[in-house]
C-alpha cells in the first residue's frame, strides 16, 4: 500500500491522519506520542505483513545514535496498545511475532484527507516516502560534506540544522513495570524514586519531586502536556523489569520542546548492584544534558554501592507504604523498615527511613506517644548519619526530629540546611524547613522556602496547603482563605485543608462556620476535631457542647495518645487556670511534641501575660 502525504488510514474504530499526526477513535482524538504514532503508520502502510524489528529500527529511529532500540521499541508498542485498548495476549489490532516483529491484523483502508474531516493542525508527515526521501538526500549531503570538509565541517553543518537543546530542568516519569506482576509495582516505584533522588543532588539541574511525577503514572497525556504542567525542558521515561535478583532498567531522555529523543540506553545488573546501577543511569543523564557536577556530586554518583537484596526489597515496600502518609500505612511501613535494618545493618538508607518513620508517628502524625518512639527515632537517624554523613534524607529527618522532640531550634535549622545543601531539589526538605520557619515566626523566609517546594513539585498538594498555614500565621486571613479555596479546587478530597479553614473562622469568631469546617475532619482527624469543637464551643459560650467534646476526648485518650496540652487548653478556656497550668507542666514533663506551638498558634486559650505562661515558653526554648 503506497502512502500519500495527506493519507488517512481507517481500521476498526480508528482513523490516523498522517499529515496532522493524529489518531482518532469514533471521531474523538486519542492522545499518542510521536514514536508510537510512527510505529502505527509503518504498520498501517503494510497491513497483514510482518514488519521486522530491523525495519522498524531503520524507519522510526534513523537519527538516534544513542537509542537502546529494544527498550524504546517495547515502550512504543506498549503505548500504542494502550491507546488502541489492545491486548498483547489476545490482540485485536497489533500482533507480536516473537523474536521477529509486528503486524496489523485488521483490514485497513487508505483514503485521501480531502475526503475526510481533518481536524489536525500539525504540518509534519509521519512515516511517508517523502520524509524518508528527504532524509536520504540529507544523508547524501552530509556524506559529501564529510568528504570535502572533514569532521569539523560536518559538526558545523549538523549544529546549524539541529541546534542543541538546553535542558536545565527534568521530570522522571514513573518507570513502567514490565515484570508482568502487579505485586511488583512497589519495585518500579522504588526504582523511580531512586533515580529522582540521585538526580536531585545535582545543583545545576531542576528536578521535579516524586509526588508530582507520580500523578502521570499510566497517563495518556502527551509529552508536551506533561512538560507544560511540570514546567520542564526534558523528560525521562522508561521501564524496569525484575526476574528474581536480576534487574533491567531502560531509560530515554526526551526533549520536551522539540518532542524528540535525545538519548536512550538499557542497563542490567544483579539486585545487589542496583544502587550502583541507579547512580550510573543518573550520571549518564547528567552527561547528556551537560549538567555541571561539583566534584562532590560527581564522586557521590561514581561511588560503588552494594545492597542486601532481601533488605532492599523490604526498604522499597516500606517506602511504598510510607508515601501514602496515612497513619495505618505508616505503621505497616515501620515493620518493613525494621526488617530492612535487621537484614542489612550497614544500610544507611534503611536506618534513615526507619528513623523518619518513628519521628513522623510521634511528631506530625501525632499517633504515638513521643516518649515511646523518641529513643528509637534518634538511634536510627544517628546510625544512618554515622554510616553516611552525606545522606540528605537523614539530615532532613534529623532536623524534623530535633524540632519536634528535642525542641532544639538551632540544631534543627542546621540539619534542615544541610539536607537542602546535599539535595537542593528535594521538595519535602524545603517544605520541612518552611514549616520550621513558620513556627519560628520568620514568615518571609518561610514563604521563600515554601515557594521553592511548590516549584519543585508543582502538583503536590502539601506545599499548597502549607502556604495557607503561613498566611494564617501571619494573620493574613483573607489570603489564607483564598489559598484554602485554591487547594480545594486542586483536590476537593483533601480534608486536611479544613483545619486551616477552621483556624480562619475561629480567629474571626465566626462560630457556625468554624463548627461546619470541623465536620469535614470528624472522621479523619479525631483529636483536632474534638479539641477544636471543645475550644470553639467554650469560646462561643456553649459550655454543654464544650464539656461533651472534652468528655469524648478523654474517652478517646483511654486507648490512644492525646497530648496533655489539649486538656490544658480546654481548662484554660473554662477559667480553671491552675488546673490548666498543672496540665501544661505534665505536657512539658512528657515533652509533648505540640509544645513547640505554644506561643505561635494564633488565638491562644492561655493568658499570655501570665508569668507561668512566659516561664513555660522560656523553658521550652524553641523560640
Amino acid at each position: 500500500m503506497q502512502t500519500a502525504a495527506g493519507a488517512v488510514y481507517q481500521f476498526g474504530q480508528f482513523e490516523v491522519n498522517v499529515a496532522s499526526g493524529e489518531l482518532f477513535k469514533n471521531g474523538q482524538r486519542v492522545k499518542l506520542q510521536e514514536q508510537p504514532l510512527r510505529l502505527l503508520v509503518v504498520l498501517l502502510e503494510n497491513p497483514g505483513q510482518l514488519i521486522t524489528r530491523d525495519e522498524l529500527r531503520t524507519r522510526i529511529w534513523p537519527e538516534d545514535t544513542f537509542v537502546d532500540f529494544d527498550g524504546s521499541l517495547r515502550v512504543a508498542v506498549r503505548k500504542l496498545r494502550d491507546a488502541l485498548d489492545d491486548d498483547a495476549e489476545s490482540p485485536r489490532y497489533v500482533e507480536t511475532i516473537p523474536k521477529h516483529g509486528y503486524r496489523i491484523i485488521v483490514p485497513v483502508t487508505q483514503i485521501s484527507s480531502r475526503n475526510w474531516q481533518n481536524v489536525g493542525t500539525k504540518s509534519f508527515v509521519l512515516g511517508t516516502d517523502k520524509v524518508w526521501g528527504q532524509r536520504l538526500r540529507l544523508l547524501i549531503t552530509v556524506t559529501s560534506v564529510l568528504l570535502l570538509a572533514g569532521i569539523g565541517g560536518f559538526w558545523g553543518y549538523h549544529h546549524a540544522h539541529h541546534p542543541p537543546s538546553r535542558i536545565s530542568s527534568l521530570a522522571v516519569l514513573p518507570l513502567e513495570n514490565l515484570s508482568r506482576d502487579p505485586d511488583q509495582e512497589y519495585f518500579a516505584d522504588g526504582m523511580t524514586d531512586e533515580l529522582i533522588t540521585n538526580l536531585a543532588q545535582i545543583h545545576s539541574l531542576r528536578v521535579i519531586s516524586r509526588t508530582s511525577v507520580m500523578q502521570f503514572k499510566h497517563t495518556n497525556k502527551t509529552l508536551r502536556e506533561i512538560a507544560t504542567a511540570l514546567h520542564v525542558d526534558g523528560v525521562i521515561e522508561g521501564s524496569v523489569s525484575r526476574d528474581g535478583n536480576k534487574v533491567q532498567i531502560t531509560a530515554q531522555l526526551l526533549d520536551a520542546h522539540q518532542e524528540r529523543h535525545l538519548w536512550a540506553a538499557s542497563y542490567q545488573r544483579e539486585l545487589t548492584d542496583v544502587l550502583s546501577l541507579q547512580s550510573q543511569v543518573a550520571k549518564a543523564i547528567a552527561d547528556q544534558v551537560k549538567a555541571k557536577l561539583t566534584p562532590a556530586e560527581d564522586a557521590r554518583l561514581a561511588r560503588p554501592s552494594r545492597t542486601n537484596p532481601e533488605a532492599y526489597d523490604a526498604l522499597l515496600q516500606g517506602r511504598f507504604l510510607r508515601n501514602r502518609r496515612a497513619p495505618a500505612a505508616m505503621q505497616k511501613a515501620l515493620v518493613y523498615f525494621q526488617k530492612a535494618v535487621a537484614l542489612d545493618p550497614g544500610s544507611a538508607d534503611a536506618w534513615a527511613a526507619l528513623g523518619d518513620c518513628y519521628a513522623s508517628l510521634g511528631g506530625d502524625q501525632g499517633t504515638a506517644d513521643p516518649n515511646s518512639v523518641r529513643t528509637q527515632a534518634r538511634t536510627a537517624l544517628e546510625k544512618a548519619l554515622a554510616l553516611d554523613p552525606d545522606l540528605a534524607e537523614a539530615h532532613s529527618s534529623m532536623g524534623w526530629f530535633k524540632m519536634w522532640f528535642d525542641w532544639d531550634s538551632a540544631g534543627a535549622e542546621r540539619e534542615f540546611l544541610r539536607g537542602i545543601e546535599l539535595s537542593p531539589n528535594d521538595s519535602s526538605a524545603h517544605r520541612y524547613y518552611a514549616f520550621y520557619l513558620r513556627i519560628r515566626g520568620r514568615f518571609d523566609e518561610a514563604l521563600d522556602q515554601n515557594s521553592r517546594a511548590m516549584d519543585l513539585s508543582p502538583l503536590d498538594i502539601l506545599p499548597q496547603a502549607h502556604l495557607m498555614m503561613i498566611y494564617g500565621a501571619r494573620n493574613e486571613l483573607d489570603k489564607a482563605m483564598e489559598q484554602a479555596n485554591r487547594v480545594l479546587e486542586i483536590d476537593p478530597d483533601f480534608t486536611g485543608v479544613y483545619m486551616g479553614i477552621f483556624g480562619v473562622y475561629e480567629a474571626r469568631h465566626q462560630w457556625p462556620e468554624a463548627f461546619a469546617a470541623l465536620e469535614h475532619i470528624k472522621d479523619t482527624y479525631r483529636i483536632p476535631y474534638l479539641r477544636g469543637t471543645a475550644d470553639v464551643a467554650a469560646a462561643s459560650g456553649d459550655m454543654g457542647r464544650a464539656g461533651q467534646a472534652m468528655a469524648d476526648l478523654k474517652e478517646y485518650a483511654r486507648h490512644n495518645y492525646v497530648s496533655p496540652l489539649a486538656f490544658a487548653s480546654f481548662e484554660s478556656q473554662f477559667g480553671n487556670r491552675d488546673k490548666a497550668f498543672r496540665l501544661l507542666e505534665e505536657a512539658y514533663r512528657q515533652r509533648a511534641t505540640d509544645m513547640i506551638f505554644l506561643d505561635v498558634k494564633g488565638p491562644s486559650a492561655f493568658d499570655q501575660s501570665d508569668p507561668r505562661f512566659q516561664d513555660m515558653v522560656r523553658r521550652v526554648g524553641f523560640r
